[in-house]
């Protein structure tokens, strides 16, 4: 009876808000065609009314398919009864209140006694009398729990869950989120912030809240702007991935780019090609890269001259040997440029002009009236930059972003894990940025949320250290298999797919040599993505296989100085650590031996 009457009214909602959206887009249409009949000094209220109408349509549309995900069941202090339901947007019509207003904290908080604060600093309290908890998808209610001040949380339906993962879509983890990742979400804007934890365990959807936070709160709003705020990703498949993230949660217009591709436009240098690693051997790029490193010293001795090439040229010769010069003069020829090359020329640029800035279209208006278009550099600032997976990112790097972040708030976000660094020379210490982020402001995420318990206890006999929840799901376990070639390896895993229906498998491999076979093979399989090891960082896939584990495949160049050696063999943990946690449901490792005699050499 229960689910009954709460799926009733779920539809009866559904139903109001496809009629106001349908008299809001009639509304819209109107406005629409009124606007060329507008004269001059209305026209401005006029659009904006269209820009406020089109808006709200939007939210209706991602509003209709999963209106609310808790009920709260309220009894002020004048004795005033109300229905409290809390969404992804409002709907004030059916006593649907966005998840941002400052009532919704009553979400987290037990039956009884409850108070939140209002804008005005008014503390409000009130009984919690019953709270209902939905998850709604599609307009079906496929969890629904119910907590009292007379009864314990009770489970009252829940729809069979298929193992499948249908989409990479945000998942209502609003309605999961523990109490204290919600005082994380409207934390003072100012300063910076740390959301930090391993694969898995939420960070990246906790921060896109924060985002989301910033730029719909009332009191906040005014100063993060979504085309103010500036998100750093890894690459291109994660700058997707967020771009749809955030209008979920109802957010259009942020900035979502590689620190190369900002950098390319900052430098107006767009005819280059971004390459992650320059060098024919692994050996030879860790010691290009390593050289390009302690470079990195000298640029504030360099003027810029407006030549990238000759710039770098500059930079490198003093820490360059004769091979690596003849690496250098290839990588000109070919218009290539690594992480290292778009840093020095950025610093450089910075010292020359004392702010980064880029060129921007405008128009002048003229003495008879018309205007003109022309270019010019403007001066780039930010009301909030993210830093995904940030340890992944030069300490310069990150310097050079902050110096266009706004002084009024100087609002920067942290998100990643030090025990996943994957590239050479990355920020070790949070001293390299002159970053201070205080204990308040660190938050230290400990449960894995993607895993089985036995991809947990396998990563945890490699050594790792790696907390296990005890609302970890249970699994098949993680398979060793001995294969002697890709062919066999190709057999292996033919015969899982072939036995199993998931959505997303991914072959993980330490180089793009040992991949190449199975990107072959595997071309027509949309289902299958064949990637190196670090470029899965962020993803996360049903079935993973690791290919390619042999003996010696963590062995590190003699010739490697001190630091050198040490820096890689850390690199080598973090990646082998990222790859092993992208599986969610099954893991299987294929080589010539067990991934605990490659570790233990």
């Amino acid at each position: 009876m229960f689910f009954a009457h709460a799926t009733a009214h779920l539809q009866e909602v559904i139903k109001k808000i496809q009629t106001y959206k349908k008299q809001k887009m009639v509304h819209n249409a109107r406005l629409r065609e009124e606007l060329p009949k507008v004269n001059e000094d209305d026209k401005l209220v006029q659009q904006r009314l269209l820009e406020y109408g089109e808006a709200r349509v939007l939210e209706l549309e991602a509003l209709e398919p999963s209106p609310y995900f808790v009920q709260c069941h309220v009894t002020f202090k004048n004795g005033k009864q109300e229905v409290l339901q809390f969404g992804k947007f409002s709907f004030s019509e059916e006593g649907i209140y966005s998840w941002i207003t400052p009532a919704s904290a009553m979400r987290f908080q037990a039956p009884g006694l409850v108070t939140y604060t209002r804008p005005d600093g008014e503390l409000v309290k009130g009984v919690l009398d019953r709270k209902d908890q939905y998850l709604i998808t599609e307009g079906k209610i496929v969890f629904l729990a119910s907590e009292s001040l007379e009864t314990k949380r009770e489970l009252i339906y829940q729809e069979y869950f298929s193992r499948k993962k249908h989409a990479f879509v945000l998942p209502e983890i609003v309605a999961q989120m523990e109490e204290a990742q919600d005082a994380v979400i409207r934390a003072d804007p100012k300063g910076g912030l740390l959301i930090s934890g391993p694969a898995g365990s939420g960070k990246t959807t906790l921060a896109l809240h924060r985002v989301a936070y910033l730029a719909q709160s009332p009191d906040v709003a005014e100063d993060f702007t979504p085309s103010s705020m500036l998100v750093f990703v890894q690459d291109e498949s994660t700058k997707d991935y967020f771009s749809h993230l955030l209008p979920e949660l109802g957010i259009y217009g942020v900035t979502i780019t590689t620190f190369h591709a900002w950098a390319k436009s900052v430098l107006e240098i767009e005819d280059v090609v971004y390459t992650e690693r320059l060098g024919s051997s692994e050996s030879d790029s860790d010691q290009y890269e390593f050289a390009k490193r302690k470079a990195l010293a000298a640029v504030s001795t360099v003027s810029y001259t407006g030549q990238p090439y000759s710039i770098l040229e500059k930079v490198y010769t003093p820490f360059f040997t004769e091979e690596q010069l003849g690496v250098f003069k290839q990588q000109k020829k070919l218009l290539h440029m690594d992480r290292f090359d778009m840093t020095v020329l950025l610093l450089i640029f910075l010292n020359r002009h004392g702010s980064l800035s880029t060129m921007q279209e405008y128009y002048q208006m003229n003495k008879n009236g018309a205007a003109t278009r022309k270019r010019g550099r403007f001066p780039v600032e930010y009301s909030l930059i993210i830093f995904d997976e940030f340890q992944n990112y030069l300490s310069e790097q990150i310097a050079l972003a902050k110096t266009a972040l706004s002084k009024k708030n100087n609002a920067v976000m942290y998100v990643g894990d030090m025990a996943q660094q994957t590239k050479l020379g990355t920020i070790r210490t949070w001293e390299e940025i002159g970053e201070i982020v205080p204990d308040d402001r660190r938050v230290l995420l400990k449960k894995v949320y993607r895993n089985t318990k036995e991809i947990i206890q396998y990563i945890q006999s490699l050594g790792y250290d790696l907390s296990e929840p005890k609302e970890l799901k249970s699994g098949v376990a993680v398979q060793e298999k001995t294969v002697g070639s890709d062919t066999e390896a190709c057999r292996y895993i033919d015969s899982v797919l072939a036995a199993e229906e998931y959505d997303t498998y991914a072959i993980l491999a330490k180089t793009q040599s040992q991949l190449m076979a199975y990107k072959e093979y595997y071309a027509e399989e949309p289902q299958v993505h064949c990637m190196m090891m670090h470029e899965a960082q962020g993803l996360e896939f049903d079935v993973v296989f690791l290919v390619g584990i042999e003996k010696n495949m963590f062995s590190i160049d003699e010739r490697y100085d001190t630091v050198l050696k040490e820096e890689k063999r850390r690199i080598h943990q973090d990646t082998l650590y990222v790859a092993l946690t992208r599986a969610i449901e099954a893991l299987h490792v294929l080589g010539t031996c067990p991934l605990q005699e490659v570790l233990g050499e």
